[in-house]
């Protein structure tokens, strides 16, 4: 894969800044509790996330859960609300999605912990924006893997105040609400379709 577009020394906009994720932010993966202990995932009440569930951008449930027990036997922590996940193994490596509840993870995400001083959804844009150069900084064998230390090392070019962020983040979100009512609307087609040959109507509430 071409990476020469990133490597080459970008230019920064008048107001804004270049930062590194890892002097920035608090970045931590996750860990997956022993699968042969029944009693680490029987009746689990705490959100256990897997790198497949970040092919979407927010993350408000999951049907993985793991047991008290099995969270206090491996290494995995609990992330906060507005947590930046970056799946690091299998087919979404390089996705970014951001949480909108606590969880933990598996070793295959990695976490990027909130900044007070960040905007988390202008992050998650930004690391979007790179998500072909992640997929080339992938390796291994059986599975490509991307690493922690790698994204920690990962430049971004960012407004310099919060504040900014979040004007710029409100525009892209209008946007991307849109591109989600189409992608609903385009899924509900053969639908509608299959009522108009019925000789049905309906009309949206």
């Amino acid at each position: 894969m071409d990476l020469k577009k990133y490597k080459k020394k970008r230019i920064v906009p008048r107001g804004w800044k270049e930062i590194t994720i890892g002097d920035v932010f608090r970045t931590s993966s996750g860990a997956t509790p022993l699968s042969t202990e029944v009693s680490y995932y029987a009746n689990g009440t705490i959100p256990w996330i897997n790198s497949g569930e970040l092919d979407n951008p927010y993350i408000y449930d999951t049907t993985n859960f793991i047991s008290q027990k099995g969270f206090e036997n491996s290494s995995t922590e609990i992330y906060p609300i507005d947590t930046v996940l970056v799946a690091m193994y299998g087919a979404t490596a390089g996705k970014a999605s951001i949480l909108k509840m606590e969880a933990c993870t598996n070793q295959a995400v990695c976490a990027i912990l909130p900044n007070k001083e960040y905007s988390s959804i202008f992050l998650k844009y930004s690391i979007d924006t790179l998500y072909d150069h992640l997929v080339g900084l992938s390796s291994g064998s059986a599975r490509d893997n991307l690493s922690q230390t790698e994204l920690k090392k990962l430049k971004l070019i960012m407004p310099v105040t919060k504040r900014e962020q979040d004007n710029i983040v409100s525009i892209l979100s209008l946007i991307d609400r849109k591109i989600e009512l189409n992608r609903l609307i385009n899924q509900n087609l053969p639908i509608l379709d299959r009522s108009s040959e019925a000789g049905e109507v309906r009309l949206a509430a």
